[in-house]
């Protein structure tokens, strides 16, 4: 599959109107559904974090024998819990006298107690909403895209210590989770191939969390799109859960197309494509 310049500048073009447009139009019953079962898993403190991880390093998603139950799973019979430390919180006599003022200033914690908490892996039952995944096989364009992260002199390295993350971006060196599916690791590859292209040593990078992240996914759907990958609502869904919008998109315009067209035009043997600019504009970041 050979694609010339204006090619790979009109796929990047249509597949970042249609990606537009999605967000646009809100988000998925996939989301939505995924979102109202994740509000039901607390966030742990740093220091529970790092009980549950010394105890059970693969946890993913965490949560109390009843919270289970709540979300249509149990715990099965001899899984031994994870031990966090749980505040004991008790009410002022005075808020408890007049319950029309109370607020959580009135709360106090005055020690800890021994929880156990499960992970899923110990689990049963109605499986949890999932995020939408990209569908299909990436053949030859996996490997390279991995050549082509090899030629900016960035890393890439399997994890298994991975959890809760699929990839990670640290400047220079690409973690990615070691039981992704090729369809998902081509498309997780090109999200942190993104944050190394626009996110690290370069001199526009955006403050906002936000930013970044909707920037790095609609980089990845418009190569997924490119390569004839079935993107569905995933990246339409990643964008909104981190609370990006069609404004957003819109604002990082250039420099989504541009980095979309750079990867797309090198693994597509396009005659255009090592680290030449595809677009009219000019460069708008720089390489790691």
């Amino acid at each position: 599959m050979k694609l010339n310049r204006e090619q790979v500048r009109r796929i990047a073009r249509n597949a970042f109107d249609e990606l537009v447009k999605s967000v646009e139009a809100g988000k998925s019953e996939a989301l939505k559904q995924y979102l109202k079962a994740m509000a039901k898993f607390h966030r742990y403190s740093l220091g529970n974090a790092i009980l549950i991880s010394c105890q059970k390093p693969e946890a993913s998603h965490v949560a109390g024998f009843r919270a289970w139950q709540r979300l249509g799973r149990h715990v099965r019979k001899g899984e031994h819990g994870i031990a966090i430390m749980a505040p004991v919180v008790y009410r002022r006599e005075s808020a408890l006298n007049d319950k029309a003022n109370e607020d959580e200033d009135d709360e106090v914690v005055t020690t800890f107690k021994t929880a156990y908490v499960f992970d899923i892996s110990q689990t049963d039952g109605k499986p949890l909403p999932e995020f939408a995944r990209v569908q299909g096989d990436p053949d030859e364009f996996l490997s390279r895209l991995k050549q082509y992260v090899a030629e900016r002199g960035i890393k890439l390295e399997k994890s298994q210590h991975l959890t809760m993350a699929e990839g990670v971006s640290t400047g220079g060196t690409i973690f990615l989770k070691q039981s992704l599916a090729p369809a998902e690791e081509f498309s997780v590859l090109c999200h942190e191939t993104a944050h190394e292209i626009l996110h690290h040593g370069t001199e526009i990078r955006p403050e906002e969390k936000k930013v970044r992240e909707t920037e790095a996914e609609a980089v990845a759907f418009v190569v997924c799109h490119g390569i004839g990958l079935d993107v569905n609502s995933s990246s339409c869904d990643y964008i909104q859960l981190y609370d990006g919008d069609k404004e957003t998109l819109i604002r990082s315009l250039g420099r989504i197309q541009q980095t979309a067209a750079e990867i797309l035009g090198a693994i597509t043997d396009s005659t255009n494509s090592k680290h030449q600019d595809v677009e009219e504009s000019p460069r708008m970041s720089a390489a790691a």
